[in-house]
Parts: structure tokens; sequence; C-alpha cells
């Protein structure tokens, strides 16, 4: 019999404890719950036994959720991070600083509440934990979910949010500002004015290109101690590059809006196991790169044989603990290789514009050129295949 979730939970409501016992009698079977009303006691149960997943409410006296799910990720970094937090605490949560993979609206209807910790704690499950967990163990400093991406998704929340609450978010941080403006005014966006102010750029963008923008910045200001002869600036790039191919093939398809923004998030984050591996592993990607040198040999391969992992599982595992929809987790997971018989999902889309950018995108990472095998791709999209490469090739170009 596989073992018990262990799960607790932490707030300093009895009532609201009750409440959740009461509603999470029928996950007995599967969860091993414990329930405390304060964050000390939290961490005295941390210390008896190890937890799976941690829920903590945001506002709590003496220790509030900010600073026990701090503490949580200094002592229990693989445990699963959870906080329960009403609108009013948005302060509160940019002090969270990245401890919490997630935010989770209270009150929380506990079939929502259920889900997420069912699909957070499976993640590691299907990508292969122990070895992700090992690696991600010897990073020593993990990417936190960046301020701004949670200061956006605090604003997305309130149903009165306006695109210029979104701006002046933009405006407070200089980089990502500027790095905006340059995309939105950018070949990728294919707009026919030139934008300056951050809230246009905001309603140009729409807000899940913004939350996927700002998370990537993020990630990129806060991963920059490369291996030598590692190309950081050409890997955001590609990544851009792949982002808007994705969602151009997307469109053309006649996929729907929410697809298409899946497209376009995936290809954005698609290697970011990648940059977090490599940041983390100089000397281990010094030996990936050599492997790479010496000819045939794919990138996935080489990380297997160094690591034990592959960047896109590594990836997939941080994004899905984050929260992200599941079709851009399986993107990024599967973006060298997607699942057999899947149709055209973003899955595909983000694979098949990975191989067809394959000869601009890693190799050139670790300064090597590697032409693209047509083979398995026209096996994979048959008559599709000249208009999404002609949609990759004008990006390219443009």
């Amino acid at each position: 019999m596989a073992a018990k979730t262990r799960i607790l939970f932490v707030d300093d409501e009895p009532l609201v404890l009750q409440g959740l016992q009461r509603l999470l009698r029928s996950m007995r079977g599967e969860w091993d719950m414990v329930f405390v009303t304060s964050g000390a006691e939290g961490l005295e149960e941390l210390a008896r036994a190890p937890f799976d997943v941690v829920v903590a409410d945001m506002r709590m006296p003496g220790m509030n959720g900010a600073e026990f799910l701090n503490r949580v990720m200094r002592l229990y970094p693989g445990t699963i991070r959870l906080v329960l937090s009403g609108q009013a605490d948005s302060d509160l949560i940019l002090q969270v600083e990245g401890a919490a993979h997630q935010f989770l609206s209270k009150p929380c209807d506990p079939g929502i509440l259920r889900t997420v910790i069912q699909s957070a704690s499976e993640i590691g499950g299907r990508l292969r934990s122990d070895e992700i967990r090992r690696v991600l163990g010897g990073i020593s400093h993990l990417p936190v979910l960046p301020a701004a991406y949670q200061e956006i998704q605090a604003l997305l929340a309130i149903e009165a949010t306006t695109v210029e609450d979104l701006g002046r978010v933009v405006e407070k941080d200089p980089g990502m500002t500027g790095n905006i403006l340059k995309l939105v005014n950018s070949a990728y966006f294919g707009l026919r004015q030139r934008v300056s102010d951050p809230a246009e750029a905001v309603a140009f963008l729409g807000f899940d290109t913004l939350k996927a923008l700002a998370l990537v910045h993020g990630i990129f200001q806060q991963v920059r101690d490369f291996p030598p002869g590692f190309n950081g600036g050409h890997l955001w790039r590609h990544s851009l590059e792949l982002a808007a191919g994705a969602r151009g093939i997307a469109r053309h398809e006649g996929l729907g809006r929410e697809q298409a923004a899946d497209c376009f998030t995936g290809g954005l984050l698609h290697d970011i196991g990648l940059l977090l591996m490599a940041s983390g592993f100089p000397a281990e990607y010094q030996r990936i790169s050599g492997l790479l040198a010496s000819g045939g040999v794919e990138l996935l391969d080489a990380e297997m044989d160094v690591l034990g992992v592959h960047h896109g599982e590594v990836g997939a595992h941080l994004l899905g603990l984050w929260g992200l929809p599941g079709a851009v987790v399986e993107a990024v997971a599967h973006h060298h290789g997607p699942r057999p018989a899947l149709g055209i999902t973003p899955e595909v889309i983000v694979h098949a514009a990975e191989v067809l950018s394959t000869s601009v995108g890693d190799f050139q990472v670790f300064g090597l050129h590697r032409d693209v095998d047509d083979a398995p791709i026209e096996d994979l999209l048959g008559p599709r295949l000249p208009a999404w490469k002609g949609i990759l090739d004008r990006l390219r170009e443009a």
C-alpha cells in the first residue's frame, strides 16, 4: 500500500480547523492530516516527523503565515508550502518572498483545496521525485516566485483591478518596465505603433502574457551564475522566440485564447530547468557541454548521463509546485518529446517549435551548432510542417 500524503494545516481559528477536518474527512484514506493553531506548534510538529504539504493561514498572531512559511522553507525545503490569504493580505503576500509555492484565496472552497493539494503532491511522483529532489537539494539558491508576479496574481484576484493597476506594478520594477516595453515594441508582437506607457503595454500584452513575462523576468534576474561558455542571454532570446512562435502556431491552428496563452507561456518557460540546473551545477554542465561537443549526443541524454534527470523534468516539477496550468507544466516536461496521440496541443506545439529552432536553440546556448533532423518532425506534423516552419522562420528574420 502506498504511503499516505502527510499534510499539516496551521490556522489560529479552531472553528476553521474543525471545518476543514469535517470537509476533508473523505480524504482520510489517502491523507494523514494534522491540525494546529499556531506557527510555533507547526514547527514542533515538523520537527517530530516530516510532512509532504503544509497549508498555513496568512494572518495569525505571533508568528504570521509569511514568517512561518519562510522558516519552513529554510528548515524543510522539500515540503510543499501553500498559503491561505484574503484580498486584504496583498502586503503580507509580498513578505512571503517565494516561500509559498501557491496562494489560495480565503475562504477557500474545500473542493479547490483538495484539488490543489492532490495536484501539488502528485507532481513529484509523476516526475520521478526522488531524483529531482536530489538534484534540487544540491542547488543552494532555488529561484523564488518573483515579487512582481505575486503582486500581479494578487491584483488579478480582485475583480475591480484595471490595467492601470497592473501597469503600476510593472513601473515599480525598472528592469521589468524596460524589458516589457522593449518586447511589446518588437517584431514578436507585431504592433503598428510604438508603446511607451506600462499600462498601455499591459493592455496590448493581456494578463496571461504579462504574468508569464513577469515570472520569467524575475527568474532570469535571480539566476546569473552560469558555467563558462553558457550563454544565458541567448537562452532568453531563444525562449522568447519559441514563445512567440508557439503562440503564432496556435493561432494559425485556430486554438482558443487560453490554449494560445498556454503555448506562449510553455514556450517562454520551456528551458527554466536548464537555466536552473546549469546555474546550480556548473561543473556538471561543463561535462555536459563536452559530451555535446563530441557529437552524436542529445542534450537530454547528456543530462541523464551526468545528473540522472533532465531539464524538462526539473522545470516542470518547479512550475507544477507553483501552480501553473497543467498544459504549461506538461509542455515544459515534454518539450523534447511529446507523448503519443495527443493531437494539436500546447505540448505538441512547443515541442515542434523547439525542434524547428534547435539549430539556433539549446546547442547555441552552449556555443555549439546542430543541424535540424526534419524526419521525426515530418512524421509528427505531416502536411502541417511547411506552415509551422514558416511561422518560426518569419519571426527569426523579423
